[in-house]
C-alpha cells in the first residue's frame, strides 16, 4: 500500500462564526475537492486551505424564516469567523487532527453549484491580532517567552517547547505589542544555554508551539528512515510494499549559495557599530566567517572562497554595516547595559544566513510524522556510472524541514517540503 493514495476524511465540519449552525462533509452537506495543511519554521501560526463545493440544497438559510435549503456561503453562512474541525487520515502518519478558523473567504464560481476557496489559521493567529501586551517583564529570555505563550496565548504547557537561554535577565517593555511581534524579536536575540550560538526560531507545528535554537535542531536526530532520490520524476506506485512511502519523486534545488547575496548579506563578515548612549561611547565588533566559523552545520562546511580570503589580505575585513543603540538605564538609573546585543546581534545574522545557504523542494508519499523543524536524512543517487558506490556524498546527508504542505485530493496524498542546511556531504557536527 503506497503512502501516496487519496486519505480518508473522518470528519470535516464547518460551524458558522455565531456557532449556531453547523455544515458536515460526512452528511453530504459539501464536497472536498482539495486541501492543504502548512507548516513553516518562519511562521509563528499553522495554515490552510481548502477548496470545497455545494450545491443550493445544503444549509437551510439562516435568514429565511421557512428555513428552505440553501447554498453554503449563504445558507451557513461560510464567512470569515467559522471555525473548521478536521480529522484527516491518511495511509502513512497519524491522524491530522486540526481546530481552524476561517480568514478569507473566496467564492470561484456560481451556477447549479458553487465552488468555495478558503483560507484557514490557527486560533493562536486570531489571539494573535486581538491582544496587545502592556506589562513589562524582567527575567531571563525564555521565561518571558514562556509567560507570553501560556498568558497571552493561552496555549497549554504540554504543547510547549522552549530551549532554555542563556541571556542575563533582560528587561522587556511590552510597548502594546502582539505576542507574535514579541516574541520574534526574542528570538533573534536569544542565545542557547548549552551553546554561545545566536538564533531561535519561534513557530507553531500541529503538536504544538516551539521556541527553539538554530543549534537544536541542527542537532536532533534524523526522522527514522531516509528517503531516496533516484533522478528524475519517480512513480511511486511500482512496488507493492512500503518501499515507495520514501522515494523522492520530485526534487529541485531552488538555491544552492547565492554568492553575490551572501557577501550583501554579510555571511562572510559584518562589522558591527554599538553606540553607548550613557558614555557618548562606540564600540566595533567585526565577524567573520573566516575566523568565527564556530557554528555547527549540517554537513561539511564549505570553505571561505579564495577571492574573499584575497580581499581580507588587502584589508577589506568587512561587507556589511550594522548598527545598534545600547540600552542603557533603561529599567533604572544605572550604566548597566540591558541584554547587550554585542552577545547576539554580531553573529545572529550570519547565523541565520549561513542556515538558509541551500534550500531544496522535494516532494514525497504523505506522511504526517513529519513537522516543520524535523531533520530528515536524503539520499540522492550520484549521477555516476559507477551506481555501486553509493548516493552522492555531497548533495546526501541531513537537511532541516524548513516548511512543508500536506496535500489532500480525491487521487492523492501528497507531502512537499522546503529543505535547509548550510554545509555538504554525509557528515555534520554536534554540540560538545
Amino acid at each position: 500500500m503506497t503512502a501516496s493514495k487519496e486519505a480518508k476524511y473522518d470528519t470535516f465540519t464547518i460551524t458558522s462564526a455565531d456557532g449556531k449552525r453547523t455544515a458536515d462533509f460526512n452528511n453530504g452537506d459539501f464536497k472536498i475537492i482539495g486541501f492543504d495543511y502548512f507548516e513553516n519554521i518562519l511562521s509563528p501560526y499553522i495554515t490552510g486551505s481548502a477548496t470545497l463545493v455545494s450545491t443550493n440544497n445544503s444549509v437551510s438559510s439562516e435568514e429565511d424564516r421557512q428555513e428552505r435549503l440553501s447554498s453554503l456561503y449563504t445558507g451557513l453562512p461560510l464567512r470569515a469567523g467559522c471555525v473548521v474541525k478536521i480529522k484527516v487520515t491518511p495511509e502513512l502518519g497519524d491522524p491530522l487532527k486540526l481546530d481552524l478558523h476561517v480568514t478569507h473567504v473566496e467564492q470561484a464560481s456560481k451556477s447549479s453549484s458553487e465552488v468555495l476557496h478558503i483560507k484557514l489559521a490557527s486560533k493562536i493567529a486570531i489571539l494573535n491580532e486581538t491582544t496587545k501586551i502592556e506589562r513589562s517583564f524582567r527575567l531571563g529570555i525564555s521565561d518571558i517567552a514562556r509567560k507570553i505563550i501560556r498568558e497571552d496565548l493561552k496555549i497549554r504547557r504540554n504543547k510547549i517547547v522552549i530551549d532554555k537561554t542563556s541571556n542575563p535577565t533582560t528587561y522587556v517593555v511590552g510597548m502594546r505589542k502582539r505576542p507574535f511581534d514579541l516574541l520574534l524579536m526574542l528570538a533573534q536575540q536569544s542565545v542557547p544555554k548549552k551553546t554561545s550560538n545566536p538564533g531561535y526560531f519561534c513557530y507553531e507545528t500541529k503538536n504544538g508551539f516551539h521556541f527553539v535554537s538554530a543549534d537544536t535542531l541542527i542537532n536532533q536526530d534524523p526522522y527514522p528512515y531516509s528517503y531516496h532520490y533516484a533522478g528524475g520524476n519517480q512513480s511511486t506506485a511500482e512496488n507493492k510494499d512500503d518501499s515507495n512511502n520514501y522515494k523522492v519523486s520530485d526534487l529541485k534545488v531552488k538555491k544552492d549559495q547565492h554568492f553575490l547575496d551572501q557577501i550583501r548579506f554579510g555571511m562572510y563578515s559584518t562589522k558591527n557599530i554599538f553606540f553607548n548612549p550613557s558614555t557618548n561611547g562606540f564600540t566595533e565588533i567585526t565577524i567573520s566567517a573566516d575566523v568565527d566559523g564556530k557554528f555547527p552545520s549540517l554537513g561539511k562546511r564549505k570553505d571561505t572562497p579564495k577571492i574573499i580570503k584575497d580581499e581580507y589580505a588587502l584589508g577589506k575585513k568587512y561587507h556589511r554595516i550594522q548598527t545598534a543603540i545600547l540600552d542603557a538605564g533603561s529599567s533604572e538609573e544605572s550604566k548597566s547595559i540591558n541584554n547587550s546585543p554585542e552577545m547576539y546581534y554580531a553573529a545572529a545574522t550570519a547565523r541565520y544566513n549561513i542556515l538558509f545557504a541551500q534550500e531544496t523542494n522535494i516532494t514525497v508519499p504523505c506522511n504526517t510524522l513529519l513537522d516543520a523543524g524535523t531533520a530528515i536524512d536524503l539520499q540522492i543517487e550520484s549521477i555516476s556510472d559507477q551506481k555501486e558506490q553509493g548516493p552522492d556524498p555531497v548533495q546526501s546527508g541531513k537537511y532541516i524541514i524548513s516548511s512543508l504542505r500536506h496535500h489532500f485530493d480525491s487521487d492523492r496524498s501528497l507531502t512537499s517540503m522546503k529543505l535547509i542546511r548550510a554545509g555538504y556531504g554525509l557528515h555534520f557536527t554536534t554540540e560538545e
